[in-house]
């Protein structure tokens, strides 16, 4: 038996409470810290960054690495693919390459394209990984991105021409992180000072919630558009749950942190770094700072699941439309592909 298939086994367990099992299917050498990453609907293509090298196309398959998508050195703040084109942005440009070569950029900063894109204001030099992992999103037909801009706005650019759609104001203070819609009619933005912001991009409002006594690194929207899921610190929560219409908590998530930690505001371990729902909204999926991916009912905030493999803060993760492949990032240098069994 290869040590790929021993990992494999040693990944596959059965799991309570709809999730049957969770198997490492591969391990691929990222080399650089990998603090986002995206995979293909079909799981074949994966893509990771957020360093201060190039993002990196990955064929899932064979563990191989394809090609590279330069930013000018300057290290990556969002990725997509659909397995046809690939979208990389980082130090103000938009890069697109299709799978036979074909590649078109557009820098932000352009007057006609407005304001260059943010790295974010909580930049990890340590590791060289955005502590944001997706100050650019991107909708689920490649067509739309929003990003963090240096202005505190977010914009929405038309990736067929580059041409800014949207502009949408109001964060008083950096926002921490971004997320679009895969029907790119909705976001949802965290600023630093704990205020969440539900968009609705048809209609041009949005529903402000403060949150003062919150820290925010990711968030997400249900497909029903009625929660928004928070990775962060909300009064001793790492991951909570609100009511994307009314702001109000729903739910905390069941801490596995340190119970020592809890006695010290300044200590951040079993901070949540990622965080995403599957498309029933079931379960959420969450990536930590102790390298593991956990996965919690959304009904009862309870862990059913914890993958183990990442050494260091697994930063970056992304989930198939279909919620059977998992792909995570990690500080440590490596990606993840995982397949997931829901006896639902």
């Amino acid at each position: 038996m290869d040590e790929q298939q021993s990992a494999s086994r040693a990944a596959r367990a059965p799991g309570p409470d709809g999730l049957c099992e969770a198997t490492l299917l591969r391990t691929l050498p990222e080399v650089l810290p990998a603090g986002l990453v995206a995979i293909s609907p079909d799981a074949r293509f994966g893509l990771s960054g957020g360093g201060s090298g190039p993002a990196r196309l990955w064929d899932l398959t064979t563990g191989t690495l394809l090609r590279e998508l330069g930013v000018d050195g300057a290290g990556c703040s969002g990725l997509w693919t659909d397995g046809r084109k690939v979208v990389a942005s980082g130090d103000g440009k938009i890069i697109q390459a299709t799978m036979k070569g074909w590649v078109s950029r557009f820098d932000t900063r352009n007057p006609q394209n407005l304001h260059p894109m943010s790295r974010g204001p909580h930049h990890d030099r340590s590791t060289g990984a955005s502590s944001d992992r997706g100050a650019v999103v991107v909708g689920a037909d490649g067509r739309f991105a929003l990003g963090i801009c240096m202005d505190r706005a977010l914009r929405m650019w038309d990736l067929t021409d580059g041409a800014c759609v949207r502009t949408l104001r109001g964060h008083a203070v950096w926002p921490n992180a971004v997320w679009l819609a895969p029907d790119a009619r909705r976001a949802v933005s965290a600023g630093a000072d704990g205020e969440i912001r539900v968009w609705d991009l048809d209609g041009g409002t949005c529903a402000v919630f403060p949150h003062p006594d919150s820290w925010v690194d990711s968030v997400c929207l249900s497909a029903d558009g009625r929660r928004v899921l928070v990775g962060g610190d909300h009064r001793g929560h790492t991951m909570w749950l609100i009511d994307a219409v009314t702001g109000e908590f729903v739910r905390g998530f069941e801490d596995v942190r340190d119970p020592a930690s809890l006695e010290d505001p300044e200590d951040r371990s079993g901070e949540v770094l990622a965080v995403r729902l599957t498309s029933d909204g079931r379960f959420a999926v969450s990536g930590e700072d102790d390298g593991r991916i956990r996965i919690r009912e959304t009904s009862t905030g309870r862990c059913v699941r914890t993958l183990d493999g990442h050494t260091e803060d697994a930063r970056g993760i992304a989930l198939t439309p279909d919620d059977r492949f998992l792909l995570s990032g990690s500080s440590d240098g490596t990606l993840r592909l995982w397949q997931l069994g829901w006896g639902l």
